[in-house]
């Protein structure tokens, strides 16, 4: 009898950050949401960031996402340096790269879940297939 092969470990990094921080405000007023940070997500895998209240989890995601930039440091996503990309290029990494659940969701009230689930697809002129499943 032949062993199953195991199966393959993810190895590729899709989510990649050195050096972050984000500084809001100036002098006096300056508040540091991060510091230094440095992250690697293999492909593949699951992340979940825990923190008190105020620790930089809202603002790592915002950058790690491209929806805020850093003050310093360098964040990839699938090997594309999002510190550098225009709003354009950033809009069409976002809806074909990142998925977002927001804590208040941000539906669209007049769609139905399913509908605001398939409206990213639609917009990037891809239609949303259904494996038997039903909304």
């Amino acid at each position: 009898m032949i062993a199953p092969t195991p199966p393959v470990e993810a190895t590729a990094t899709v989510v990649s950050a050195h050096g972050l921080a984000r500084t809001y405000g100036t002098g006096d007023a300056a508040v540091e949401a991060l510091r230094g940070v440095d992250l690697d997500v293999p492909r593949g895998q699951f992340l979940a960031i825990m923190g008190p209240s105020g620790s930089g989890k809202s603002t790592l995601m915002h950058i790690l996402a491209g929806l805020d930039r850093p003050t310093a440091g360098t964040c990839l996503i699938d090997d594309a340096e999002i510190t550098a990309l225009n709003d354009r290029d950033l809009t069409l990494l976002r809806r074909d790269k990142v998925g977002f659940i927001f804590q208040f969701f941000n539906l669209l009230p007049m769609l139905t879940a399913a509908e605001n689930i398939e409206l990213p697809l639609r917009l990037a002129g891809r239609s949303p297939t259904r494996s038997g499943a039903t909304a």
